[in-house]
């Protein structure tokens, strides 16, 4: 029998797979009301924006690892900024990836209590789910990784069920063809953070990949093409099928999409059940990467030999602060919360280092 646990390298592919298989989560659900509201008809081209600008970040992380072929973001941040600054990024690293498992808990627990167990308590779930995150986070590389792998099989299931909206699509809801508010387009960018959530563990996850012919931007950018063609698509049928207005209007216009798909057969009557059932393995993968990345990196960053020692020290905080969301207000400012913060960490944060990794490299040629 194969040793899962032996395996502690992946090829450049698998690393594609697994950076990107995270990206879609049930964080996307709620959010998808927020961006359309801006982008309205035009959500397709926000979409595409988004996929170009949040595969920069990844790229940009890409370039920072590169730097550092061996070692994690744990590892040679305090060498690159010094003890103090090195620790207040390293944490906002880890805060930005502990509220991506903190947003895809509010949401697949918030969609199971409403549509599934209406009679559980949200707490009850959250504690579960995290319970099953923390099992696969304990285990080596090699194991987490073949449940990805064998977890993202759901995707394109996922994908096909979603496609029943089809059914309800009409073209007259898409225009004008025209945009006539860039700056609407524009403005749905940001919020596409919950759709490009996790991609940061990169930072983590880039010394555990072998080194080949094919770049890890390539692999990368290969996964962010999918998924963005599969938002693209989807954001398409979405309009098409229940306009921009509406969904601008409903909490969760994935899910609305859902139940206005009139099928016969009493047995498909609650669609809206399985895209949520769907959503569940997906959103697992994300939680379940992270995790893993915050622990692999708090060892490295404090020198232990085992990453298992770290991911029970933030079981408590998780559950706290999920439970504590549990309102839809406190949910939108946590949301928002989480936005500013992985932009500030991508789009400030690493830019940055790297100039400092490009400015002490080129202090050291002149020696």
């Amino acid at each position: 029998m194969a040793n899962l646990e032996a395996k502690v390298k992946m090829s450049p592919w698998q690393l594609g797979i697994v950076a990107t298989s995270g990206l879609l989560t049930a964080r996307l659900l709620p959010a998808t009301s927020h961006f359309i509201s801006y982008a309205e008809q035009f959500a397709w081209l926000s979409s595409t924006l988004a996929g170009l600008f949040f595969y920069l970040a990844a790229y940009l992380m890409i370039r920072l690892g590169e730097q550092f072929p061996n070692e994690t973001i744990g590892e040679y941040i305090p060498r690159l900024l010094g003890n103090k600054a090195g620790a207040a990024v390293f944490l906002v690293f880890i805060t930005v990836l502990l509220v991506n498992i903190i947003n895809c808990a509010i949401a697949i627990t918030t969609l199971s209590t409403i549509f599934l167990f209406d009679r559980t308590p949200q707490a009850v779930l959250i504690i579960v789910l995290l319970i099953a995150v923390v099992y696969c986070a304990m285990q080596e590389w090699g194991t987490i990784l073949r449940v990805i792998q064998m977890l993202v099989l759901a995707l394109p299931l996922l994908y096909i069920f979603y496609s029943l909206v089809w059914l309800n699509f009409e073209p007259l809801n898409l225009l004008p063809l025209w945009p006539d508010n860039f700056i609407g387009i524009l403005q749905g960018i940001p919020y596409h953070t919950d759709y490009y959530a996790g991609y940061e563990s990169l930072l983590v996850l880039l010394p555990l990949a072998s080194r080949g012919k094919v770049s890890f931007a390539r692999t990368v950018g290969w996964g962010f093409l999918v998924i963005t063609a599969i938002y693209v698509v989807g954001a398409v049928v979405l309009v098409g099928s229940i306009t921009a207005k509406t969904i601008a209007n409903v909490p969760q216009a994935v899910i609305y999409g859902m139940k206005s798909i009139e099928l016969p057969g009493t047995f498909i009557e609650r669609l809206e059940n399985y895209m949520i059932m769907f959503f569940m393995p997906v959103t697992y993968i994300s939680m379940v990467l992270s995790y893993f990345a915050v622990a692999e990196g708090c060892r490295k960053y404090l020198k232990y030999n085992d990453h298992r020692t770290f991911i029970p020290v933030f079981l408590p905080l998780l559950f706290f602060v999920s439970s504590f969301m549990d309102t839809p207000y406190r949910r939108e400012m946590f949301r928002d919360f989480s936005m500013f913060l992985a932009l500030f960490f991508s789009f400030v944060i690493i830019p940055i280092l790297l100039y400092l990794v490009g400015r002490k490299k080129g202090s050291n040629q002149q020696c």
